[in-house]
């Protein structure tokens, strides 16, 4: 039987990330969980981008604002695992069913694939820091 990974969701800080890796979980989401309504609440890319070598062995999931393709690369390259498409799943979902998701889905990784094409990477392993600019 598969058992599901125990993930902490909300990490705003390499302090939360060391208390996940202390608490023997298997990843992280960084998130500020709603607090785009909060003002001043600091952005989850800031942080993702700031956890650096904190992370060790925790998988590290993106949820924050992610739209496209082009997201996806962007919190990739500052070191995501993976992402939740939370809002467009649920757009798709709520506009054409198990169809509507699947489209979603699909338009997201050939956004992606474009987005590594024009950037030179052939692989989501290739993806890294430095294939960002500021």
């Amino acid at each position: 039987m598969d058992v599901a990974p125990d993930l902490l969701k909300g990490i705003q800080s390499v302090d939360d990330v060391r208390l996940a890796a202390d608490a023997g979980l298997d990843g992280i989401v960084v998130s500020n969980h709603g607090g785009r309504q909060v003002d001043g609440a600091v952005a989850s890319l800031d942080v993702l981008a700031s956890l650096g070598d904190e992370v060790g062995d925790l998988t590290v999931l993106f949820d924050s604002g992610v739209r496209s393709g082009s997201d996806v690369f962007t919190a990739l390259a500052l070191g995501a695992d993976a992402v939740i498409l939370g809002r467009p799943y649920d757009y798709g979902l709520a506009l054409a069913g198990a169809e509507g998701v699947q489209a979603v889905v699909e338009h997201t990784l050939a956004e992606l694939d474009l987005t590594m094409a024009l950037t030179g990477h052939a692989s989501v392993a290739e993806i890294h820091r430095g294939a960002l600019a500021r």
